[in-house]
């Protein structure tokens, strides 16, 4: 009994790294781009952002699969619609929505994110 305990806590934290983990990686990388849009406001729709954003897309899209199968899908399918947009936004040179966008995932991200750390109103 007390092996079936432990593994099952390990397999909780080891869950909750990666979901965390996912999260980070996604809010940081999208940070990252933020920086870059705002120092290209009247030009962003450029080849170097455009592919940026889609390749931030694809890690993310691959991450989903896992992640999927391991939180509810409401949110993730949130991210996802905000991260189209955002491509929508770039790709028709439009800083103004793409910057609000961004902005509004991060928020969502680091609010969404925190359901899933480790905390006691998060265990019970």
């Amino acid at each position: 009994m007390i092996t079936i305990s432990i593994a099952l806590i390990a397999g909780c934290i080891i869950e909750g790294i990666f979901v965390n983990k996912s999260f980070d990686d996604l809010i940081d990388s999208l940070e990252t781009y933020q920086v870059e849009l705002d120092e290209n406001k009247d030009k962003i729709d450029t080849d170097e952002l455009i592919y940026k954003i889609n390749e931030i897309n694809e890690k993310w899209t691959r991450r989903i699969k896992y992640l999927k199968s391991l939180i509810w899908h409401s949110g993730i399918k949130d991210i996802e619609i905000g991260v189209a947009r955002l491509i929508v936004y770039v790709e028709e040179n439009d800083y103004t929505e793409a910057s609000a966008e961004l902005s509004s995932m991060i928020e969502f991200l680091k609010y969404y994110s925190e359901d899933f750390s480790f905390a006691i109103e998060n265990i019970f």
